[in-house]
């Protein structure tokens, strides 16, 4: 198979063109239109479904793209390392949201300071939700992926390396004791919590579950951080993890308790693919993330 056919039919898969890969890749569309072909032809499968103009993939299009994108970046991976050698490795980490604002900095600091040769150049960072995260790990954009929760519909290579204690805040303005869990009372209040896709939201409802209660009045955010300025001005209560809000219980501008019914930690796990080139750097990341040795409560 020809890697470069396969550039051109993710292209055109990206952007549902012919001529929009053309352009994109510098590439004539009956060049694209032979590239794809030839590769149809290597296949003997059909990988686009045309008609009135436009292409769509077929289910033997849609696994080629899918498997196609990770092959493309593996073989990318493998010739910067053999063209430039260890001393230029890099490595990409995915974090979910409240890993990525409150712990991976310290943690790639603690790194680089037992491996003084490598830099934090060498270390790029992306932070967004859990899904979107293991999304990228399966899609081979990224090397590791520090998440909250395990990795959903993914099959990875998983190490739990932190748990996180969970707790109920408000903001004193509201006169509220977030040690008051009484179900009647916690129904009457509203809550602020995290958009569907995301860990803490499904760590709220799984409290809600557990607490059999139906809230009242619910908002929506798609930031930890409004939920924090929201709880802070007295819009209602939130679950947060104990790690993301310490500033905040210090200066006593949150209020937190425990949940009474049990403690509640949220495990934080490092993921990798099975079968994935793995660097001598991303192997030294991997081993260095197990052996992390975390207390959930020293944070605050």
């Amino acid at each position: 198979m020809n890697l470069e056919h396969l550039k051109t039919f993710i292209a055109a898969a990206k952007y549902e063109s012919f001529s929009q890969a053309g352009k994109m890749l510098n590439l004539s569309q009956p060049a694209v239109s032979h590239q794809i072909s030839q590769l149809e032809a290597y296949y003997d499968k059909q990988l686009f479904i045309r008609a009135n103009r436009k292409i769509r993939l077929s289910e033997a299009g849609k696994t080629l793209y899918e498997h196609g994108q990770q092959l493309i970046a593996l073989n990318e991976k493998l010739e910067n390392l053999l063209a430039e050698g260890d001393s230029s490795q890099t490595i990409k980490i995915g974090c979910s949201n409240t890993i990525g604002e409150c712990l991976i900095s310290k943690m790639v600091q603690d790194f680089i300071k037992s491996n003084p040769e490598i830099t934090s150049s060498q270390i790029q960072i992306t932070i967004g939700t859990s899904v979107h995260i293991t999304d990228l790990l399966y899609a081979s954009e990224i090397d590791l992926a520090l998440v909250e929760g395990q990795a959903g519909r993914y099959d990875f290579i998983s190490h739990e390396f932190y748990d996180d204690l969970l707790v109920l805040g408000v903001s004193p303005q509201l006169r509220a004791n977030p040690a008051n869990q009484d179900p009647l009372t916690l129904e009457e209040m509203t809550w602020l919590i995290r958009e569907p896709g995301c860990a803490m939201r499904q760590a709220t409802l799984d409290l809600w579950n557990g607490l059999n209660i139906k809230p009242k009045s619910v908002l929506v955010y798609n930031s930890n951080t409004l939920i924090k300025e929201g709880v802070k001005n007295g819009l209602g209560v939130a679950v947060f993890s104990k790690l993301s809000i310490c500033p905040e219980v210090q200066s006593r501008q949150l209020i937190v308790s425990p949940f009474n019914d049990r403690n509640r930690f949220r495990p934080f796990f490092l993921l990798r693919k099975d079968k994935q080139f793995k660097s001598n750097l991303h192997e030294r990341v991997w081993d260095f993330i197990k052996e992390l040795d975390e207390n959930p409560n020293a944070s605050c």
